[in-house]
């Protein structure tokens, strides 16, 4: 029944994207799920939020109060939680454990982009809502999601963004670099660009900002600059996003594997439909 709410793609469309995507380091997908899915997406996101339906250790993470990014504790692990109801939330992720979601990241679309670009063997390295709150919401600088600094064996592919309810200029639509995916690591990657690299990468002729509609996602390589503006609209700005990359790659501290999508031994509707917590983090050391 999953498939009904899936848009087909045969295989020229997926070289185009593909080859879009390796010249210019982002590539438009368009629609790829029905509206009934993108408001099923979206009220699962908000019962989340509301605290109607719980996942034991799923990781949230709060927008800073006053709505400035420079403020937050990205790195406070004893913050990664739900804390009571709030359209403020920045972040909910683990969602590879979350049915409704796990169902969408299973899809063909993205087995076919992943075969393509990674291989056979693929895993995430986050599955996420990406939310703008309309109350004080925060910018996000000019990064890659790539780092030098990221205890991993390995460096992650490429990343799926799916608006939920739209997204443009006015709510914080996503804004990429054109082709700065083709100068590898920028400073070291996913922290802040000093104003050496401000000046020598950010081209306003080069950023794009990605409008779309409810149910049309774009694709970007993780070596590309993006980023966001605030929200300056009445209504949240609701994204899902999904990060993938080789399923060899591991945390070197940890040893662990990260969230295995396709391939052998890959996760399952059967599997996570009977776990009663999310696993630890691969970044947790306590197990």
């Amino acid at each position: 029944m999953i498939n009904k709410n899936l848009i087909k793609f045969n295989n020229k469309q997926i070289e185009k994207i593909v080859k879009e995507l390796m010249n210019k380091g982002y590539a438009r997908l368009g629609q790829i799920i029905s509206k009934k899915y993108t408001k099923e997406l979206l009220k699962r996101t908000h019962d989340l939020m509301m605290g109607k339906i719980k996942y034991k250790n799923m990781f949230f993470k709060l927008d800073d109060p006053s709505g400035n990014y420079f403020n937050i504790k990205h790195e406070d692990v004893k913050n990664e939680f739900f804390s009571g109801p709030s359209v403020r939330y920045k972040k909910i992720k683990d969602l590879e454990y979350e049915k409704k979601f796990f169902k969408l990241i299973k899809c063909n679309l993205f087995k076919e982009l992943t075969n393509k670009i990674i291989g056979k063997n693929v895993s995430s390295m986050r599955a996420m809502i990406l939310n703008k709150s309309y109350i004080n919401s925060s910018i996000l600088p000019f990064h890659q999601d790539v780092s030098e600094k990221w205890p991993m064996t390995g460096k992650p592919s490429f990343t799926i963004w799916l608006s939920l309810n739209g997204a443009n200029k006015n709510n914080g639509c996503l804004k990429v670099v054109e082709n700065s995916h083709k100068h590898s690591v920028i400073g070291d990657g996913n922290n802040l660009l000093n104003k050496k690299l401000i000046k020598k990468f950010l081209n306003k002729k080069n950023i794009k900002y990605l409008k779309c509609k409810p149910g049309e996602a774009v694709m970007f390589s993780n070596y590309t600059l993006h980023g966001s503006d605030k929200n300056k609209t009445k209504n949240n700005r609701v994204a899902f996003t999904v990060c993938f990359m080789d399923s060899k790659i591991k945390h070197k501290i940890s040893k662990k594997s990260y969230p295995k999508i396709f391939g052998k031994k890959s996760l399952t509707f059967k599997y996570i439909s009977k776990l009663k917590s999310v696993p630890t983090k691969v970044y947790e050391l306590n197990n």
